[in-house]
């Protein structure tokens, strides 16, 4: 594995949407504008996951958006900021080959959800799920996260014990993100477990990361040792996720602060319950209102109808009204 990228660290990742045009081709311009608008507060970019429509790009096109990513970084004195990508596969070949490529093209970090295709059959034996990650891990030249997202792994969830096997089998496994169920207990039992062994962070370039995939409970994650999020959330409201990461990494915070963190956390879970079942095609009807961004995500998949779009956005409203207070302080 490379030492010449760079690390990761607790905090806010953005996984970001990839915007198409009336062409379905990739609108690098409102990447970049939307990439500017996440990096330049400190969240890590996060791309060709699930909302970055992984599934629906080429190699060629993932290769490429690392590329764009990591050069618009650069040219706006971001090059210490990070770039975690999706490279995950239908096989650990494959899987081992994205990470290379994403490795050449500028990654510093790959995540990887199980593959969903013969779902059934490595349910079967979990074995399977922790070899798959232990040879991906010895392949890819970059360190890599684990993530478990049942809804878009045909249903597979992988247990906290299946996931302390993989970590303490793959030195170059560098944390997980969890969207799940039960993933705070998950988390109270993997951090355990690393403060038990201190052998799991002395064999690591950086600490292990324990990453949240939903912030709506982003609270209790970090009280009870979790490293940050990995949300959708962030691409509405940056400023507000960045101002509860913030209130939360405070050791003295003040009764008004404290106060101030309930209630941003509270406009923040009551948006993503929403933001989570909407899904990409959410998030862009959202994008397109606020900033004019590609409204389709690649077909199959069709833009939300206006009524579903503007029951959303009516979810979203007290939260993008705090977004705007807040930016009018920035």
């Amino acid at each position: 594995m490379s030492n010449s990228t760079r690390a990761l660290k607790p905090g806010v990742y953005g996984p970001l949407p990839t915007f198409f045009d009336d062409d379905q081709e990739i609108d690098y311009v409102s990447y970049k504008k939307h990439l500017l608008s996440l990096a330049t507060k400190g969240i890590v970019p996060v791309c060709s996951g699930s909302l970055g429509e992984a599934v629906h790009l080429s190699y060629d096109e993932r290769t490429s958006l690392i590329r764009f990513i990591r050069k618009t970084l650069d040219e706006e004195g971001l090059d210490s900021t990070p770039i975690v990508a999706g490279v995950g596969g239908s096989s650990t070949r494959e899987t081992i080959e994205s990470a290379r490529a994403a490795a050449n093209a500028g990654a510093d970090a790959g995540m990887v959800i199980l593959p969903a295709y013969y779902a059934a059959s490595l349910n079967a034996d979990q074995d399977q799920a922790i070899q798959y990650y232990v040879d991906i891990c010895e392949g890819s030249p970059i360190p890599l996260l684990l993530y478990n997202f049942p809804a878009n792994a045909a249903g597979q969830d992988m247990s906290s014990a299946v996931i302390e096997a993989v970590m303490r089998r793959a030195p170059s496994l560098c944390g997980v993100k969890l969207t799940c169920g039960g993933s705070i207990a998950k988390l109270i039992r993997l951090s355990a477990a690393i403060s038990e062994d201190p052998l799991i962070n002395s064999t690591r370039r950086f600490p292990f990361l324990l990453l949240d995939g939903l912030i709506a409970d982003l609270t209790p994650w970090v009280s009870c040792g979790g490293h940050g999020t990995v949300s959708g959330i962030p691409n509405f409201a940056p400023l507000a996720t960045v101002k509860l990461w913030k209130f939360l990494n405070n050791p003295n915070p003040t009764a008004d602060e404290q106060k101030e963190g309930s209630w941003l956390q509270k406009v923040l879970s009551n948006a993503d319950v929403a933001a989570v079942p909407a899904g990409i095609r959410g998030m862009k009807y959202a994008l397109h209102k606020m900033h004019g961004y590609g409204i389709a995500p690649r077909r199959p998949l069709l833009p939300l109808k206006v009524a579903e779009g503007e029951a959303f956005m009516e979810v979203l409203k007290e939260l993008l009204e705090v977004e705007v207070a807040l930016g009018k302080e920035f």
